[in-house]
């Protein structure tokens, strides 16, 4: 019920067992045993309301959540989640610098080799992961499951 609930709410953006989005995001972990896991669902939220609304149907349904920023982190659970929802926040991405390049607005998506690589054209910097593939969010909050949607940074010149 809670499954039918979820994708009648967010259509196109719930993936279920045996999809091809469902399948990529499994293989995109980088451990194996975060691939392992078996979520009932992954969703790909677009927009602050569709985690709004994934939040409140986890609370009415009583539904475990596991979020995926990167899917870097090196303990099974933390970005994904046996019969629960695994939220891949993949499409909450870009970075976007403030009209003075003062501080830069990072989607809770995004990864830090990309972050890096926009504010290096800019002449710009900030501090961040060292590895390329992490995820920001992850890295952020030190690998818990709260949801950070827009994350605001000081930027240096370099």
């Amino acid at each position: 019920m809670a499954l039918d609930s979820l994708k009648s709410i967010l259509q196109d953006k719930v993936f279920t067992p045996g999809t091809e989005q469902y399948d990529a995001s499994l293989k995109s972990y980088y451990t194996s045993f975060a691939s392992s896991l078996s979520p009932g669902a992954i969703v790909r939220p677009t927009s602050a309301q569709d985690v709004s609304e994934i939040v409140k149907l986890a609370k009415e349904e009583n539904l475990q959540l596991a979020i995926k920023g990167g899917g870097t982190m090196p303990w099974a659970g933390a970005a994904n989640i046996n019969e629960g929802i695994t939220v891949d926040l993949e499409n909450l991405s870009g970075v976007t610098l403030s009209p003075d390049n003062s501080t830069v607005s990072i989607g809770a998506g995004e990864r830090w080799g990309n972050v890096f690589k926009i504010l290096h054209e800019k002449g710009l910097a900030t501090v961040g992961g060292r590895i390329p593939i992490v995820g920001v969010v992850g890295l952020i909050l030190g690998g818990t499951t709260h949801l950070t949607l827009h994350i605001m940074y000081r930027c240096l010149t370099v």
